[in-house]
């Protein structure tokens, strides 16, 4: 079994097609055709079933494809060290317009060798992801505590409101939990955490608010906010990031007896296993830039408030 024959089956995987995957590796497409054929018949079953010119993996062919793209990555780590490494990150939904572009721009220029790869969904989303080899360090918006994890807290994010300029509440310096009973809402999706905490908050006070929309895409939300369909609530750096275009208010919630609850930990996530020396990059990083995010944030709240 040759190296060259792994990397075009990889290849032909991501790109979907022989002609494509030609075109990436340089390699005449019948050339291309028979490294696969050989690799098949050294494994002794199909890696594809075909369906018109896309190639789809048969169950043996997605194991293979898991372990081929190992070897490739272990070869690469070998070959060069440290230097040209791709990182495979997760990264939750609510991280993508603050704290990730940042981080991300900051690692290209200190790694400009290595390739980051982003896979974003909800946290729940991103622990599976870290979970089944797909990423190997995840940035979630709710770093809890998990058995087989290593979870790393990078900054506390308290919850705000964000409600169109039309509301009642846009000139309040904060709003309360029980103030919210019957009032229009746009909410996260039940599968969500923040949604599930949220959901156990309303019940304590005996508070049901009047759900119009239910999404858990955060640039859906925020645009329907401005449409004046009901107000939301996500954590500050959201609202504040959000405060510059200046179609919405952002105003502090408060609830003194259960403060604690009105917040989410933003954090890393990896396996227990000793990560990669790109991911150990990734993570001290994030450290060094939670520790003037959450200053920034602050800083940016007061000076746009509601």
């Amino acid at each position: 079994m040759q190296l060259h024959h792994i990397e075009a089956f990889v290849t032909v995987v991501e790109y979907g097609t022989v002609t494509e995957a030609s075109h990436r590796l340089r390699i005449a497409q019948p050339a291309l055709s028979r490294y696969i054929h050989t690799l098949e018949r050294e494994l002794g079953q199909p890696l594809f079933d075909h369906h018109g010119r896309r190639l789809h993996l048969t169950p043996f062919g997605q194991w293979a494809y898991d372990k081929a793209r190992h070897i490739l990555e272990e070869t690469r780590s070998f070959a060069h060290g440290r230097t040209g490494q791709n990182l495979n990150l997760g990264a939750s939904l609510t991280t993508l317009t603050t704290f990730l572009p940042q981080a991300i721009q900051e690692f290209r220029e200190r790694e400009p060798q290595s390739e980051i790869h982003v896979e974003t969904g909800l946290s729940a989303d991103i622990y599976e992801l870290v979970g089944n080899g797909r990423a190997e360090i995840g940035l979630v918006s709710d770093a809890r505590p998990r058995a087989s994890y290593r979870v790393i807290p990078l900054f506390t994010d308290p919850l705000w409101m964000l409600c169109p300029t039309t509301s009642p509440w846009k000139d309040m310096d904060t709003v309360s939990i029980e103030q919210l009973h019957s009032q229009p809402m746009i909410m996260m999706t039940p599968r969500t955490l923040l949604r599930a905490d949220l959901d156990a908050l309303f019940r304590s006070h005996a508070v049901i608010p009047d759900i119009r929309m239910e999404v858990d895409n955060v640039d859906v939300i925020q645009r329907m906010v401005a449409t004046g369909l009901g107000a939301t609530i996500l954590p500050r750096s959201v609202c504040v990031e959000a405060s510059h275009l200046q179609k919405w208010r952002t105003i502090p919630l408060e609830s003194p007896e259960c403060s604690g609850r009105l917040s989410r930990t933003f954090g890393l996530v990896t396996l227990l296993a000793e990560p990669s020396p790109m991911a150990w990059i990734w993570i001290e990083l994030c450290v060094q830039l939670a520790r003037t995010f959450q200053t920034g944030v602050h800083a940016m709240a007061n000076e746009f408030p509601a």
